[in-house]
């Protein structure tokens, strides 16, 4: 049902003027003249029907009817006051939403997206983990974070990592399978992520195709990773996958042959223009990727 109130800057008005018991200070107030309170309080009075204010000698006074509206609008003014601070904090803040692969989001991004934050509390960081690419122009991300050759149409993308892959496992299935060599991959478990194409790459590359077979369970998204970590078989992974778990020591690389296959991508919209926000996020992206990749090298040399 609709509200039936009178002009809500005669209402300020008056409830500004019967708190101070003076026009001019009211006017003070609400940084406008006089003449403007007193025009607000006869309309206010010609729209109730009763009157608010009497003058004396010493000014303006309340009327009984005055005094008793004034009681009931000072704190609902005051509501109105406390809901609009709680609401005016957030101004300047600004809002990220960023879509990303699910493994990397899931694997890399999670992991350090809490350092992003602290560094920019200003920032409303929603993150949107999904292998779709999403479309920019209906503006349902501001960024996003793809895995590919980067010639998606209609897309600005930047090269943030390359991606190449080979096999990890567990420590322990290591030990206990005693794998030395590529061809003892014969009578282990290869776990397949979407497509066996991946493991048949690594195996041609290591002259072993015909001699093992890319055969056992697929686990979609970063899955693999954690069937792997659970000693359940051999996982084909980059560097952003597995490189956490390689550098906690959850996983190895028993081998030195690498399949460059393709790469991330820090994408925008075609048309879009960088935001504060996402500068902000790129920066930091790129700085935290440095500073990981060069974590592995230095781990690989130990």
């Amino acid at each position: 049902m609709a509200r039936r109130l009178p002009s809500l800057n005669a209402l300020r008005a008056f409830e500004t003027a019967a708190r101070h018991l003076s026009f001019s200070l009211a006017a003070a107030e609400l940084n406008v003249s006089h003449a403007a309170i007193s025009r607000h309080l006869r309309e206010l009075e010609a729209w109730l029907g009763i009157k608010l204010f009497v003058r004396t000698g010493r000014g303006v006074d309340l009327t009984d009817d005055g005094e008793a509206y004034a009681h009931d609008l000072t704190p609902a003014f005051d509501l109105l006051a406390a809901a609009t601070d709680r609401y005016a904090t957030k101004r300047g803040r600004r809002t990220l939403v960023i879509s990303a692969e699910v493994p990397f989001a899931a694997l890399w991004l999670v992991p350090r997206l809490g350092g992003f934050t602290t560094q920019h509390p200003d920032i409303d960081l929603v993150l949107d983990p999904t292998n779709r690419l999403v479309d920019f122009s209906k503006n349902e991300a501001d960024i996003g974070i793809r895995y590919g050759g980067g010639t998606w149409r209609d897309v600005q993308a930047v090269k943030i990592f390359e991606s190449g892959i080979s096999p990890v496992a567990s420590p322990a299935l290591l030990k206990k399978r005693a794998i030395r060599t590529p061809r003892d991959l014969a009578a282990a478990t290869l776990i397949q992520e979407d497509t066996r194409q991946h493991w048949a790459d690594w195996l041609e590359a290591a002259k072993l195709t015909g001699v093992v077979a890319p055969l056992g369970p697929t686990l979609k998204g970063h899955l693999a990773i954690a069937a792997a970590e659970a000693g359940q078989g051999f996982a084909l992974a980059d560097d952003i996958q597995a490189g956490d778990a390689i550098l906690a020591k959850r996983l190895v690389r028993p081998f030195d042959i690498v399949v460059q296959h393709q790469a991330y991508y820090l994408v925008r919209g075609a048309a879009a223009k960088e935001t504060k926000a996402a500068s902000a996020f790129s920066l930091w992206l790129m700085a935290e990727l440095a500073q990981f990749a060069q974590a592995l090298r230095a781990a690989a040399t130990r």
